[in-house]
């Protein structure tokens, strides 16, 4: 059978993107290689308000409202900023993908599972996608689009010819049940031992139950991502007393903007494309908001019957011209903190723990857009942007 549009991956942002498109109408298939929507689990779970906004689900996936913030220094140093306003959410990963699947779905999208792509191959008006199934039974699917939404590792892009070698981070998370009495505050831990370029977390779900994760952006650190957690535990073993681990998540993620996420009669969408945040490598929200330009490119394609490379262009320029400021602010600073070492992230903690930069950080903090509260610092206090350039971070 031919379709308008294939997409490659049943995560968030293909979901999205299928669901945008079949409602306007459009043959729209779904192949996914695992045989469960939301396995496995390979995210935190964290995100801002404006993602259950944007996905227009209801509260039923919300495990937990989070107000407030602490930043710990290996050394000691503590910051702690509590909002009136939910900074954050933890959702339930899974069924957060299986209820955008289901949108897709009712939306007319046909969802294959058990299904993995294996090739794809130019062909006139499109591209001819092969894939088999758990049975090994081979099909050839033939299409005017092809999306792949296949995560960090893509075979689409790699098909395409868009494999591109940006930033990566290694996550290593585990559901544990751990006695934490605050509900509803973030942990952020700093270390560029036990997390080298990147940092460990405490996301509460209860007070008996949390998600706790460690990352780390230098590749080729010589250790395991297991064994990095093992030392932010060892770090602080008041913190984690009596930890037990219920199931492990982890993960890769790619940082910064990719060169080009198009081709002909071809787009990348999600982290498949590099569209996640560089400063914490959340990619719900951005993959979400990809999708939406991805889909509307897309259809404009098909309404036209131009599936040229200069028109699905159009995909990347709209998709810059939102981001690139924010992505490259973002990628700026993370080349800062890894300048830091661990008596300057020391420094940076206890000079920031003052009433005035507090209140500057309830009022601007977002976990989407954390250059507005990086402006908003400078803007206050045009000395520290100096101080930065000074000890060359």
């Amino acid at each position: 059978m031919d379709w308008d549009v294939v997409v490659v991956g049943a995560g968030p942002a293909g979901c999205f993107t299928a669901m945008q498109i079949a409602n306007s109408g459009f043959k729209v298939l779904i192949i996914e290689e695992h045989n469960q929507i939301g396995f496995p689990i390979q995210c935190s779970g964290l995100v801002s308000p404006r993602v259950m906004e944007l996905a227009n689900l209801d509260d039923s996936i919300i495990i937990n409202n989070l107000k407030g913030l602490r930043v710990l220094s290996p050394l000691g140093a503590q910051l702690q900023v509590d909002c009136s306003r939910v900074l954050a959410l933890a959702i339930d990963r899974a069924i957060f993908d299986q209820k955008l699947c289901e949108k897709a779905i009712n939306a007319g999208a046909i969802l294959q599972k058990g299904l993995k792509a294996t090739a794809a191959q130019s062909i006139p008006g499109g591209y001819q996608v092969t894939a088999v199934d758990k049975n090994d039974k081979n099909y050839t699917l033939n299409t005017k689009i092809l999306i792949g939404a296949d995560g960090v590792e893509s075979n689409v892009a790699a098909w395409l010819g868009l494999k591109h070698d940006n930033l990566k981070a290694v996550m290593y998370s585990a559901d544990v049940e751990l006695a934490y009495s605050d509900a509803n505050l973030v942990s952020v831990f700093l270390g560029q031992n036990f997390a080298p370029g990147w940092f460990g977390w405490i996301i509460p779900l209860d007070l008996k139950t949390c998600r706790v994760g460690i990352g780390y952006a230098l590749i080729n650190s010589g250790y395991s991502p297991r064994h990095h957690f093992q030392q932010l535990i060892d770090c602080y073993p008041q913190i984690f007393k009596g930890y037990k681990i219920i199931r492990n998540t982890g993960g890769t993620v790619p940082l910064g903007l990719m060169p080009k996420i198009y081709a002909p009669s071809a787009m990348l969408v999600g982290d498949a494309a590099s569209q996640t945040k560089p400063i914490s490598g959340g990619g719900i929200y951005m993959g979400l908001r990809a999708s939406q330009i991805c889909a509307n490119v897309a259809m404009q394609a098909l309404n036209d019957n131009d599936f040229s490379e200069k028109k699905m262009s159009i995909y990347q320029t709209l998709w810059e011209n939102e981001t690139k400021e924010e992505t490259d602010s973002a990628m700026k600073l993370r080349q800062s903190y890894l300048k830091l070492k661990d008596k300057d992230i020391e420094s940076v903690i206890r000079f920031l723990n003052k009433p005035k930069y507090k209140k500057l950080i309830s009022k601007y903090a977002d976990i989407d857009y954390p250059s507005i509260l990086a402006h908003k610092l400078f803007d206050y206090n045009p000395w520290l942007k100096v101080a930065l350039k000074i000890a060359k971070i």
